[in-house]
């Protein structure tokens, strides 16, 4: 499973790190950081930050999506506690993440670029011996 198919059926996503503050919708990621995401292009919600004093650095390129379903995948995982998400962890044997539940049994990650083909292949085998 690659991450272009464990992402299938989403929108393409732009990733916006921001500094100096956690704009309304971001996740924290930090004390004053927080990860935005946005549906296409990111250009528009950059600049309308940057007008409004953030510092703001599009992550799009550096940061793989994946989208998981099922919550009995994800405490396989992680040992995140999953009714604190959005949160910062470790996935897939200290794999950094950004996790958020997107609803119900879906969760989306936001992981390196270079590892996304890991982890995508680590959520594949982890359904897959749930019989998914």
């Amino acid at each position: 499973m690659s991450p272009h198919e464990a992402a299938v059926g989403t929108p393409p996503l732009g990733k916006l790190e921001v500094r100096g503050g956690v704009p309304e919708g971001a996740i924290p990621i930090g004390p004053d950081r927080g990860l935005l995401v946005v549906d296409g292009d990111p250009c528009p919600t950059r600049d309308r930050l940057l007008e409004e004093g953030y510092r703001v650095y599009d992550m799009s390129a550096a940061l793989a999506v994946i989208e998981v379903e099922g919550e009995d995948v994800m405490r396989r995982l992680t040992e995140l506690d999953l009714e604190n998400l959005p949160t910062v962890g470790s996935i897939a044997r200290g794999t950094p993440a950004v996790i958020e539940r997107v609803a119900g049994e879906r969760f989306r990650l936001f992981v390196p670029t270079e590892l996304g083909q890991f982890v995508a292949e680590v959520v594949g085998d982890m359904a897959s011996g749930l019989g998914r």
